[in-house]
């Protein structure tokens, strides 16, 4: 009985490839996320690619700075 629990499990037991296939998924699983986590769109890359003016329209649009604010700051930059 000894010797036939151990051949069982020698050969891969009741998983076999699919338990060697399933093992190999879970740290390919890992670097896929950590890889989304480092890649996905955050709003330091999205400033890093603005204008100057196009910083200054949104933040107009937002409401942190008057019309007249505006206008002597966009003058400014042209």
């Amino acid at each position: 009985m000894r010797q036939l629990c151990f051949e069982y499990f020698n050969r891969g037991g009741m998983f076999g490839w699919m338990g060697g296939g399933l093992m190999m998924l879970f740290p390919i699983l890992i670097v896929v996320l950590i890889f989304y986590f480092f890649t996905k769109n955050d709003k330091s890359k999205t400033i890093e690619n603005s204008t100057p003016l196009d910083i200054l329209k949104k933040r107009y649009a937002r409401g942190e700075m008057s019309k007249q604010e505006f206008e002597d700051m966009k003058k400014d930059l042209q």
